[in-house]
């Protein structure tokens, strides 16, 4: 039927028809309503059925309308539902800052306490709390930098099986945040150096510095590919990663506290160019490298205990290799007065390596070199331990 038709037989305007036939979803007046109620009821039957067809349309589709709009307001809803507020996350992120810049100032076992606590309650909100996208990923972020310090302090504690799954979970947390995953690197090639997985620890170093930003970890990286591939026996490997090293101490970090978990002052870099020196054969540009981190610690550098004894007792073997008993003696003198809780693994893994020296069949007969393998027994029998036991396990 034609709107004009339509109209004449309804008794209204041409208009009103074809505008009802545009907004199939108006709702008409009460007395409009009436008369087209009496225009159904004089329809014949194969009109009737098709005025239902076209009202099951139209209420399907005010009804997908509807479920539309439904769909918009729950997925806004579900989109800024949140029990873990900002401010939380600051305290978290700030907290594990604060972590990580007493890390060389503090014995391991009780950083590693306040890191483990931290963790666990990241943790938690990420398992229980209801957060924003941006806010899982701030979460999964500061946890892979919990992890990471973990990591290192599990390390430190001479617990390296442990330390290498803390590695893998920063790693993943980093994947999963979107964050850098230079840290996690760094620390997974950490582990494999000390678990004598030299080749490891030069490739995790190697993917590390490839992703790493314009930061201290990134002089870290390269050093520790390089002192990898040294303890390997690769000398050309380690002279290409020590002139990426060089590369990148170009770059000045004038914020960097020199203290932190992650920062790399000049003294550290001067322990990892010791050791390369020493496995490349050169005891005397060993002894130049711990020259250059006596020279900044005088020039104001922070004292780190740890760095300070490795650097001791690297330049130790490199009397040793330049046979000189005495000075390898004078050299460890003081390192031995180093406090029990500062005693960290690192330590006394340099301990071991002067005491593999010190039986060199040159060194075995004479009195200064019995003396002084006692003394280092002495020494690592009284170094901590780890006795810090995670939640659950």
């Amino acid at each position: 039927m034609t709107n004009e038709a339509f109209a004449e037989h309804l008794g209204v305007a041409v208009r009103t028809v074809a505008y009802w036939r545009q907004r199939h979803d108006m709702v008409p007046l009460p007395a409009i309503q009436e008369v087209l109620d009496a225009a159904l009821e004089r329809a014949s039957d194969r009109e009737k059925e098709h005025f239902r067809l076209l009202r099951g349309r139209g209420a399907s589709l005010s009804s997908r309308l509807s479920d539309v709009a439904d769909d918009v307001a729950g997925l806004t809803t579900w989109i800024t539902a949140t029990d873990t507020s900002d401010n939380s996350i600051d305290r978290l992120a700030s907290a594990a800052a604060s972590l990580a810049e007493i890390h060389t100032q503090s014995p391991p076992q009780q950083v590693l306490g306040e890191v483990m606590r931290l963790h666990q309650e990241t943790h938690n909100r990420l398992r229980t709390d209801a957060q924003r996208l941006r806010q899982t990923r701030e979460l999964f972020r500061i946890d892979s930098e919990l992890l990471a310090h973990a990591c290192l302090l599990f390390g430190d504690l001479g617990d390296n099986e442990k330390a290498d799954s803390y590695g893998q979970a920063a790693l993943l947390c980093a994947q999963e945040s979107g964050a850098n995953e230079a840290k996690a690197w760094s620390v997974q090639a950490k582990t494999a150096r000390w678990q004598g997985r030299y080749a490891e620890s030069a490739d995790l170093a190697s993917r590390g510095f490839e992703s790493s930003p314009l930061a201290p970890i990134r002089l870290q990286l390269a050093h520790q590919e390089a002192n990898a591939a040294a303890l390997l026996g690769d000398r050309n490997r380690a002279q290409h990663a020590l002139q990426r090293a060089e590369k990148a101490a170009e770059t000045t970090f004038p914020n960097d506290s020199g203290v932190s978990a992650w920062s790399f002052p000049r003294a550290r870099q001067a322990v990892f160019a010791l050791s390369v020196a020493t496995y490349t054969g050169d005891p005397d540009g060993a002894l130049r490298a711990a020259a250059m981190a006596d020279d900044c610690w005088a020039s104001g550098d922070p004292l780190v205990p740890a760095t300070w004894a490795q650097v001791k007792l690297g330049a130790a073997i490199a009397y040793l290799l330049k046979d000189s008993l005495d000075g390898a003696a004078e050299t460890v003198a003081p390192v031995l007065d180093l406090p029990p809780e500062l005693r960290m693994s690192t330590v006394t893994g340099y301990m071991d390596n002067l005491d593999r020296h010190l039986r060199d069949p040159r060194f075995v007969q004479s009195g200064m070199g019995v003396a002084l393998r006692d003394q280092i027994r002495t020494f690592n029998a009284g170094a901590l331990r780890n006795e810090h036991t995670v939640e659950g396990e």
